[in-house]
């Protein structure tokens, strides 16, 4: 994620010991761990209430019908298209009928 290799991580933690100090060490890998934890926990959260939200607008707009719509529309487009270039094309006169 952060393609931190095992030399930097070395150096991070070096300098960690050095500023912090190593008694003070645990309770603030305790403290980031804590803090991650609910950080985690409320993008969970908002993760699950977004997703919560989408799929009632999905369900009051009826979207799976609108699409199951435009995908006959595009269906009945598409033959119409076929049919007239089968039209134009029976249409043309050939070689043989121009000779």
């Amino acid at each position: 994620m952060f393609d931190i290799g095992f030399f930097e991580l070395l150096i991070i933690m070096a300098i960690a010991v050095i500023v912090i100090g190593p008694k003070n060490l645990p309770r603030l890998a305790k403290s980031i761990g804590k803090g991650w934890g609910e950080f985690q926990s409320t993008f969970n959260d908002l993760k699950k209430d977004v997703m919560d939200e989408a799929e009632g607008l999905r369900q009051s707009t009826d979207i799976d019908k609108l699409e199951q719509d435009i995908g006959a529309a595009t269906k009945v487009d598409v033959d119409v298209n076929l049919s007239m270039n089968d039209i134009n094309y029976d249409s043309k006169p050939s070689d043989q009928e121009k000779s």
